[in-house]
């Protein structure tokens, strides 16, 4: 696990701006840095040491003649199959880092490289003959890369911070990402906060090249597209020997390191299967980790430590007591993403990050299994929704009036009634919006106002996989396979694999996702409905395999989401501080969003209370969206005054 970044063109990188992006990347890489400059190009790498920890394993690295040179972030998880092939094929080899098979694979396949390998990857390829730059991202969005193109030269970093401090990339605010962002709490790739720079999207690479009238062109490609084909004839038994295997080769695959490795056990069904995996085939002791949160209602302690008993591992609960939210430890974090980011989850994820830096190097996590498996509540809602989807659309607008009441006095959700509006008429599309976005249409577009021209929130919900269907599936299968690509497409790849990235490197622990293997996502989309929900329970398939292996009470247990109860962590200085930056007449939000509209949130925020409409979570994430862009903007008003 490393940090990248380089530049590609005839302009020649200054070295002061060379030092401050490998400072901007140390964090990701702390164990060591390089860089290697060419005429038209120059490569930089900051190195976290996991597999082959000598001099043989430092970047850039390049090919037997030095013509084809890469730097890369990640993990090749089949790097022994391919350079076993590889030296078959006549390549020598130095080392055994994963890195090395990289140059050498390119010599073979060019562009088609890509396809070959299993693992998660940023990667930029430089070959010199050609005068080529090839930059990808791997098929899920597991590890970042973002890029700025200009005509004269493409620049490029594993971070929006780093790349930042290359000079010349225009860092104007793009009205589409903010709209974006209010809706999703994130900036959807290929968009970025910054008009000039753009977010490699899962699955993608460009291919960048340096012409003889010294211009840089650049071409975007996609090497992999997901395909949803759920098996009606699968039945429970036979999915259930397979997933077995499968998921235990995904852990296998994922075991190798040469520094401290453990497992990331919260005592939900995913984390528990990769640690029992892990548990059976790792050599000696396996360390297993939870965090206890001082809330009681988030602590999983109890149940991580039924699953550390059940399979063996050496388990420790490592206390999270006096990590309070002051303002100082909210916005560095928030800050250090690089861009508006507001999932509070994250700050869960930087605190058990760093505490387990403590001890280990490698962390496995049970991210990816309920985007595959169908692990979310949104699965079984939509079969809800979808038995009542015949009912006239005035059924739904109708009974949102008399739903409010009954919010008020906390016998429904406070945001039924909401969704009973944005419900009436809604297509597939519609329904899957109003589940996956935080503020429905309506409501954007008020918050919104003063952004003119850009195109509504709806078309990142619209389907772009292909789906093999065939005619006579039923609307709910239909609506549960498109549910699935969103989970993938747009949350998992722009929310939770970003946030895990940011909150694990900002403390240089490598977190590897076994769940997110290759096979076993692919089997996981030819799973039916039916092997994904049985009533209001999800992942029935893993479930199943949980009851196979692990005590009845963890196959059973609900889902459970990883968060910070914001409203309740953060210290009074905190509100007092949040409501003068977002109230101040110089606040830079004020510029973008309707201040009517989002003055009631930060002030209900602000002095502990609830606002009807809204869950309490509800109200938290949309202060905590403003503060993200607030801080934002403000710190690109800084960006830009000092490089004027």
């Amino acid at each position: 696990m490393c940090g990248i970044a380089g530049l590609f063109g005839k302009e020649a990188l200054d070295a002061g701006v060379g030092e401050r992006v490998l400072e901007a990347l140390r964090h990701r890489g702390p164990d060591g840095n390089a860089s290697k400059t060419w005429p038209e190009a120059t490569l930089l790498h900051t190195r976290l040491r996991i597999i082959d920890l000598s001099p043989t394993g430092d970047q850039p690295m390049s090919n037997e003649d030095g013509t084809v040179w890469t730097v890369f972030n990640g993990e090749i998880y089949n790097h022994h199959e391919l350079q076993a092939e590889l030296e078959k094929r006549g390549h020598r080899f130095r080392g055994r880092a994963d890195t090395e098979v990289l140059p050498h694979l390119y010599e073979e396949y060019g562009d088609a490289m890509f396809a070959h390998l299993r693992g998660m990857f940023g990667i930029a390829i430089l070959d010199l003959r050609q005068r080529r730059l090839l930059l990808a991202r791997d098929r899920f969005g597991i590890k970042p890369l973002f890029y700025s193109a200009g005509g004269g030269a493409v620049v490029f970093a594993s971070e929006m911070n780093a790349l930042r401090e290359f000079p010349g990339v225009d860092l104007t605010p793009d009205p589409q990402a903010i709209a974006d962002f209010a809706g999703l709490l994130f900036v959807p790739a290929p968009h970025t906060i910054h008009r000039g720079v753009s977010a490699l999207s899962p699955g993608e690479f460009i291919d960048c090249r340096l012409g003889n009238d010294e211009r840089v062109s650049v071409a975007r490609r996609r090497f992999h597209e997901f395909t949803s084909e759920p098996n009606q004839d699968l039945t429970l038994d036979q999915a259930l020997d397979d997933v077995d295997t499968l998921v235990e080769k995904a852990v296998v695959r994922q075991l190798e390191s040469d520094v401290p490795l453990g497992s990331l056990l919260s005592g939900g069904i995913d984390s528990s299967l990769v640690s029992l995996y892990s548990r059976r085939n790792v050599e000696g002791d396996l360390l297993t980790f939870n965090v206890r949160f001082p809330d009681a209602e988030y602590d999983e302690t109890p149940a991580a430590q039924t699953v550390a008993h059940a399979i063996g591992s050496r388990h420790q609960t490592l206390e999270m007591d006096g990590q309070g939210g002051t303002w100082e430890a909210v916005t560095s974090l928030m800050r250090s993403v690089g861009q508006p980011f507001a999932d509070t989850s994250l700050f869960a994820v930087d605190r058990i990050a760093a505490a387990m830096r403590r001890h280990v190097t490698v962390a496995l996590s049970g991210d990816g299994g309920d985007e595959g498996f169908g692990g979310y509540d949104v699965y079984w809602q939509i079969a809800a929704v979808n038995g009542l989807r015949r009912a006239p659309a005035f059924f739904w607008r109708a009974g949102a009036p008399f739903v409010a009441p009954l919010a008020r006095f906390g016998v429904v959700r406070p945001t039924l009634a909401r969704r009973m509006r944005d419900l009436a008429g809604a297509d597939d599309t519609g329904i899957l919006q109003t589940f996956f976005s935080w503020l429905g249409e309506r409501e954007l577009r008020a918050l919104t106002g003063p952004l003119d021209g850009v195109e509504p929130l709806r078309r990142l919900f619209e389907p772009h996989w292909r789906h093999s269907l065939g005619r006579s599936v039923s609307p709910l299968e239909r609506l549960s396979a498109h549910a699935v690509e969103l989970n993938m497409r747009l949350i998992l790849a722009n929310d939770y694999l970003p946030k895990v990235d940011t909150g694990s490197m900002r403390h240089s622990l490598e977190v590897r996702v076994p769940m997110l293997d290759e096979d076993l996502i692919a089997f996981g989309l030819t799973l039916p409905h039916a092997l994904r929900v049985e009533g209001r329970k999800g992942k029935r398939l893993l479930r199943a395999l949980a009851g196979r292996h692990l005590p009845a009470s963890i196959a059973a247990r609900p889902k459970q989401g990883f968060s910070v109860p914001v409203d309740r962590w953060v210290d009074d200085s905190f509100r007092v501080t949040l409501r003068d930056s977002l109230l101040d007449s110089g606040s830079p939000v004020g510029d973008y969003f309707v201040r009517r509209v989002y003055t009631p949130w930060v002030d209900a925020f602000c002095r502990g209370r609830t606002l009807p409409g809204l869950s309490r979570e509800g109200l938290y994430q949309r202060v905590m969206m403003l503060l993200a862009l607030d801080l934002a903007l403000r710190d690109l008003t800084e960006a830009r005054r000092a490089a004027a």
